[in-house]
């Protein structure tokens, strides 16, 4: 027979196989779930029962893996829908600098450059859906709609899109032309190619997660761990 350690770190560990986001927001979410789970365990012996028993009673209280993994869905959805969109952000200006350097426009302008880089259009919106993303998912919600997981996850699935395009269209832009390749270019087509396949694993994952978001929530478990 298990100890109630043990049963706690099994039932612990079932959950954790069903949390899906931000390596550090899953670890206080487990940590939260431990806290409660010790204390309810800890108030049932102190009501008189056994351990093995009390173990029994907390673990059915917080409720099946499955639900509790579930209550915790939306949040680490959006937690990982603003990490990645900070990414391309954060990463966006690394690879087209690269771009700029190469086809630097002469005169410089808005009109020469759109015409040298015509992926600047696709980045100003893949910066406003980010912005509009982080600001109603931040603290600004409350002057904001809210914007559910589900719409966090459209905006990195839009995003990510934007960046396949622009990264290929600027790439056939230089591949097509007469230029030659000098270093800075293998490294401008480097930079690109790797975004574009970063890019098509975040199509991909947050697929995955817009299908599990959709999945009406099972269950009000979670609660407890809050307290």
């Amino acid at each position: 027979m298990n100890t109630p350690p043990a049963r706690i770190d099994a039932y612990l560990a079932e959950i954790a196989a069903g949390l899906h986001g931000p390596r550090r927001r899953r670890a206080r979410i487990l940590a939260e779930l431990r806290d409660g789970l010790d204390q309810a365990v800890a108030d049932q012996i102190t009501a008189g029962l056994p351990a093995e028993r009390a173990a029994s009673v907390a673990i059915a209280r917080f409720g099946t893996p499955a639900a509790v993994a579930d209550a915790f869905a939306a949040e680490l959805t959006i937690g990982y829908a603003r990490q990645t969109l900070g990414w391309f952000v954060a990463t966006g200006p690394l690879v087209g600098i690269w771009w700029l350097l190469l086809l630097h426009p002469r005169p410089w302008g808005l009109t020469a450059l759109v015409a040298a880089i015509p992926a600047i259009p696709l980045v100003a919106a893949g910066l406003a859906t980010t912005a509009t993303t982080f600001a109603a998912t931040g603290r600004l919600m409350r002057w904001l709609p809210e914007a559910g997981a589900g719409r966090a996850v459209v905006a990195v699935l839009a995003v990510a899109g934007l960046a396949i395009t622009g990264d290929l269209t600027i790439l056939a832009v230089y591949l097509g032309s007469d230029a030659p390749t000098p270093p800075l270019g293998l490294v401008a087509v480097a930079a690109s190619l790797i975004r574009i396949g970063f890019s098509s694993i975040t199509i991909r994952r947050a697929a995955a997660l817009r299908r599990r978001t959709a999945t009406p929530d099972r269950s009000t478990v979670g609660r407890n761990a809050r307290r």
